[in-house]
């Protein structure tokens, strides 16, 4: 049992460090880091914007991690911070033109990434490989 956890933790491990180097290098071009990436994705996919909190949520980091994002952001013109929509606490952050046009470059790094991340694997290894993983992350999520 204990070389199976080794396996599926070093894994796991191994897949975040490099997923998270390449975030990097990718944001790097733009003077960001792979987590302003992150929010600058998350972004484009709700294009009315979202608070910090509801960005943090969807990221599934801490929402201090987000603000220091959005500030630097902020600072760099690639995010809007508006005002207080009604029914929710917090202020509104939006893609600024300058945040969409470095989201479509990224969009295109992306999937370039993840066609040659994906090489050998085929369509029904790939979707087993998601349902194990969402099995597992449901599982682990009851312990």
């Amino acid at each position: 049992m204990s070389q199976r956890f080794e396996n599926f933790v070093g894994t796991i491990s191994n897949l975040n460090k490099e997923i998270t180097r390449i975030k990097n290098e990718e944001m790097r071009r733009f003077g960001l880091n792979g987590t302003d990436g992150m929010c600058l994705y998350y972004l484009m996919k709700e294009p009315a914007g979202v608070t910090s909190a509801e960005l943090a949520r969807m990221m599934g980091v801490d929402r201090a991690v987000v603000s220091r994002s959005i500030t630097r952001l902020g600072a760099g013109e690639f995010v809007e911070v508006g005002g207080v929509r009604e029914g929710r606490a917090g202020r509104v952050v939006s893609l600024s033109d300058k945040g969409m046009t470095v989201m479509r470059e990224c969009d295109e790094a992306l999937d370039r990434i993840v066609e040659r991340a994906g090489q050998g694997v085929d369509d029904a290894a790939r979707e087993g490989m998601y349902a194990a993983l969402d099995t597992i992350l449901s599982n682990l999520r009851k312990i």
